[in-house]
């Protein structure tokens, strides 16, 4: 065999890889990273979507680990629901949240530039949309978000803190949501796959049953004709 083709061995293969090797240590030692009971499954649903809806893409996976380390539930889940925001679906998700902010912020009395936030959130969707044509564009990104500034008559910095803060709390709602509904579907499914286990146990007890009485039968009868000596 050649000899690249040969595995490393598991000890050259943790020294080689730290990282590895630390996560293949503590996911062996805490079974509830992997367990698929329902309390363990549950919370990583509801947690894991209100995590893939914040504003932390691009370390959503390893954010994920922790917190399932944290809050003692299934790993595999809360990394699956990260891939809610990805590359196709991250940008109108997040301006969904940030509008559902805003319009929060605006409940509660805190004030929004623009006569609505629906204006806002639009003058924010318009200068975004120019600022990422701009990177094959003529202008700049710069620019667009200097324009931006200028319309809202808002710095930078605080522009960004609103759209921030906005998209974290809508986020969070928009991912509480999603976890709800999702939850009932895994609750429902898991409630017919238990349905279906238990009756497939019980026609299986049945049927050993059956055969444990034929063949008790069956002995009775043989034993009744043997010949009398």
């Amino acid at each position: 065999m050649k000899r690249w083709l040969r595995p490393l061995p598991r000890r050259a293969t943790i020294h080689r890889y730290p990282v590895l090797g630390w996560f293949a240590d503590t996911a062996r030692k805490r079974s509830y990273l992997w367990s698929f009971r329902r309390e363990d499954v549950v919370p990583a649903i509801y947690i894991g979507c209100i995590l893939s809806m914040l504003p932390i893409y691009g370390i959503q996976v390893p954010t994920a680990f922790l917190v399932a380390m944290v809050f003692r539930c299934n790993l595999m889940v809360m990394v699956a629901t990260q891939f809610i925001t990805n590359p196709i679906t991250a940008g109108p998700l997040y301006l969904a949240a940030c509008y559902v902010g805003l319009q929060i912020f605006h409940f509660l009395g805190a004030p929004i530039p623009g006569d609505s936030v629906y204006e806002f959130a639009m003058l924010i969707t318009h200068n975004l949309k120019d600022a990422f044509l701009s990177i094959v564009g003529p202008s700049t990104m710069r620019g667009s978000m200097e324009e931006l500034a200028q319309q809202t008559q808002m710095s930078l910095p605080e522009i960004v803190g609103l759209g921030f803060k906005a998209t974290f709390v809508g986020g969070t709602i928009i991912g509480y949501f999603i976890g709800f509904f999702l939850s009932l579907i895994y609750q429902f499914t898991a409630r017919r796959a238990n349905a279906r286990m238990f009756d497939l146990r019980t026609q299986y007890h049945k049927v050993r049953l059956r055969e444990a009485e034929a063949l008790k039968a069956a002995e009775a009868l043989k034993s009744t004709q043997k010949p009398k000596t």
